[in-house]
């Protein structure tokens, strides 16, 4: 009888195992990921080996906003993955002129990044529907769309929501409110 309670117990133990592994797949795989930064790209706003929180329904029934800290799969190798900061939004036209960044004319003021951070090089594109520029905040160590182009939406894994590790830098990643854009 004792061996029947206790293959009962491990039975019903992995019941829960298995209920509780599916439930956590759906929700890495649907609902929120945790993503690994890898790099000085983001710096001084996210920092290498910091991991980060990202809502994978974020864009389901909204677009994404400039100032968006986003997960996404590079264009044309989808199998790797960046977090970048979302600056053009569709049908916008991009400059870059000077180390400065343009929208429709007019300058970006970008508040989060040091005083004297340069953008290059010169370039101007405009962004056609569904198509994102995106730009890593450590403009001279960043892999991005002034260099591999634009990004479409469908490329959007989500948006990071909060850092959860290194604990010390435990916060809610907050998207960037730009004036009069």
């Amino acid at each position: 009888m004792k061996e029947f309670s206790i293959l009962s117990w491990v039975y019903d133990l992995g019941k829960v195992a298995l209920i509780l592994l599916v439930i956590g797949l759906f929700i890495h795989y649907f609902v929120m990921t945790i993503f690994a930064l890898e790099g000085a790209s983001m710096e001084p706003n996210f920092i290498d080996k910091e991991y980060v929180l990202v809502n994978r329904i974020a864009y389901l029934n909204k677009t994404p906003e400039r100032g968006d800290a986003v997960l996404l799969k590079f264009p044309g190798r989808e199998e790797q993955k960046y977090i970048k900061r979302v600056i053009g939004l569709p049908g916008e036209k991009i400059k870059i002129s000077n180390g400065k960044v343009y929208i429709n004319d007019t300058i970006l003021k970008e508040e989060y990044l040091p005083y004297d951070i340069n953008t290059e090089p010169d370039m101007e594109e405009t962004l056609r529907n569904n198509e994102y520029f995106v730009l890593g905040d450590n403009r001279d160590n960043s892999n991005d769309s002034r260099i591999w182009g634009t990004c479409p939406k469908k490329n959007f894994i989500g948006r990071a929501i909060f850092i959860v590790y290194p604990f010390s830098q435990w916060s809610t990643v907050t998207p960037t409110n730009y004036s009069a854009i």
